[in-house]
């Protein structure tokens, strides 16, 4: 069951994050496109992101799993297993919420309360 559990964080945290990256690069060539018209800016778009998207995925997914892993191991022996557990997935999602807002809002998680 934990394995159905952690193989589920890591694709969710993966997700998330190859989003803000993905996102990160599409804001700054998208910047660029900007003397384009419309649907030319589209079409590049489409293509920039399915051509970044792709590997950003890949690549984050591992670094996602080994950091998750590792934090797993590191909260089950210092806080006990089911706590530590807990408190690492509820820090990682804080975490992506506060950067989450950044992007969309640009508020802190602290001026969201």
């Amino acid at each position: 069951m934990m394995k159905y559990i952690s193989r589920g964080i890591v694709f969710s945290v993966s997700i998330l994050v190859s989003y803000l990256i993905t996102g990160a690069i599409e804001d700054r060539i998208l910047a660029e496109t900007e003397r384009f018209r419309p649907l030319t800016a589209t079409l590049i778009g489409m293509g920039i992101i399915v051509l970044v998207f792709t590997p950003v995925f890949a690549y984050t997914d591992r670094i996602t799993e080994a950091a998750i892993k590792a934090g797993l191991r590191e909260s089950k022996s210092g806080a006990g297993k089911i706590i530590g557990v807990i408190a690492f997935v509820i820090i990682v999602y804080v975490i992506l919420l506060a950067l989450f807002l950044d992007k969309w809002f640009q508020i802190s998680l602290i001026d969201a309360f």
